[in-house]
């Protein structure tokens, strides 16, 4: 991030904190959303990451301004081996499994995502994760 001179801001709003989860597998959901955060992001990387607490939950809110994407990627990105698109340009290097996996671990931790995004203007990945009650 500091080598292409950008930046993460944080914003932690929420009070609760104490979720029920594996502390290796949802630190490895944060890094590969913060990764595609960098990657995706044709100039100096601006990420800003969020916390808030609705009802029994925390929301996390990971907003790059990179290269966003289309309503049609939107609905497959979540989807094992699905890789955008992009003719004869290979500047991204990746499997397609990164946001899988996210997924499959949110799924497991009976937490949910989706993301918000428009081509060019960049993307909000937005994570709920139940608070213990």
């Amino acid at each position: 991030m500091e080598d292409q001179g950008g930046y993460i801001k944080t914003h932690f709003d929420a009070m609760e904190k104490n979720i029920l989860g594996n502390k290796s597998h949802l630190t490895n959901v944060m890094v590969n959303i913060l990764d595609n955060a960098i990657k995706y992001s044709p100039e100096a990387p601006k990420v800003d990451v969020y916390s808030e607490q609705i009802k029994n939950n925390i929301i996390l809110k990971i907003k790059d301004q990179g290269q966003g994407m289309s309503k049609t990627v939107q609905k497959r990105i979540f989807e094992k081996f699905y890789r955008e698109h992009t003719g004869d340009i290979h500047n991204v290097k990746g499997h397609g499994l990164g946001l899988a996996y996210v997924k499959s671990i949110l799924d497991d931790h009976d937490a949910e995502i989706f993301v918000e995004s428009e081509k060019d203007k960049g993307s909000t990945f937005i994570v709920k994760l139940p608070l213990i009650s």
